[in-house]
């Protein structure tokens, strides 16, 4: 079955970073069915769930947000885009040197606790798309940032844009990358698709130039958002409590949100 054609409507979900409570939360309110032998969410009327990556590090619950995640992969329910922690872990498990930090820390102990085998892990974080085109073309999901014609570029310049957006180079005085507003600078037509991204954390989403920025801060304290495709339904639920301070808070350097 082909997830990305099959679908009736798809259920774009907003950077989870180890919310669990939340997240099935936000599967409940859907409308979507637990399955307690499966650990999973059936979605309903033929939909399908996009996680828009980030679906570990700074929450109390990265072990089960991964698994749970993961599984909703597997079962052909849900498809994971790569986020840039999900991409950190994943550099981690496979056995590189990576700096524990920005939440990192957290993940490793709660993975370490569950018992994961890193090798698993990195097997299956190694096969998550950097990008998705659904709908015939009229949508594009991201972690961070999208472009048209960004697909022909190269590597490198894609990775970048799909996990950290465009920066300047420069750093701010809170140690934070200055990152171009690549959202206000979008040139649009009708033929232009629409684009969803997390990545980047608001108060509320973000709607602008045919794009769907639905971070909204729920391990900060906020909510976590879904956006429902094609009807342009926002469904949001609260934050439990403030997990983590939002990095420009903390001044912490890195391009990690």
């Amino acid at each position: 079955m082909d997830i990305k054609k099959d679908a009736k409507g798809w259920d774009i979900l907003g950077d989870a970073h180890g919310c669990w409570l939340e997240l099935s939360e936000l599967m409940d309110k859907l409308g979507h069915r637990w399955e307690k032998s499966k650990g999973i969410h059936v979605p309903a009327d033929g939909r399908r769930i996009v996680f828009v990556g980030d679906i570990m590090d700074r929450g109390p619950y990265s072990d089960t947000t991964y698994m749970y995640a993961k599984m909703m992969v597997e079962s052909g329910h849900g498809i994971w885009v790569m986020g840039n922690h999900d991409n950190k872990c994943y550099r981690w498990a496979k056995g590189n040197s990576v700096v524990k930090s920005h939440g990192l820390d957290r993940t490793v102990r709660q993975f370490e606790r569950a018992g994961y085998d890193n090798g698993k892990v990195a097997e299956f974080l190694k096969t998550l798309p950097w990008h998705l085109s659904l709908d015939g073309g009229k949508l594009v999901v991201v972690h961070a940032a999208w472009r048209d014609g960004l697909e022909a570029e190269s590597p490198g310049v894609l990775r970048s844009w799909c996990l950290y957006a465009p920066c300047t180079g420069k750093t701010l005085p809170n140690g934070m990358p200055d990152r171009i507003d690549w959202v206000s600078q979008r040139q649009v037509t009708e033929a232009s698709p629409w684009i969803v991204y997390g990545h980047q954390p608001y108060d509320e989403v973000r709607i602008l130039n045919k794009t769907a920025g639905i971070d909204t801060g729920c391990v900060f304290g906020g909510k976590l958002t879904a956006l429902r495709w094609p009807e342009m339904e926002i469904v949001q639920v609260p934050a439990k409590e403030r997990y983590d301070e939002h990095p420009v808070l903390r001044g912490e350097e890195g391009q990690d949100g």
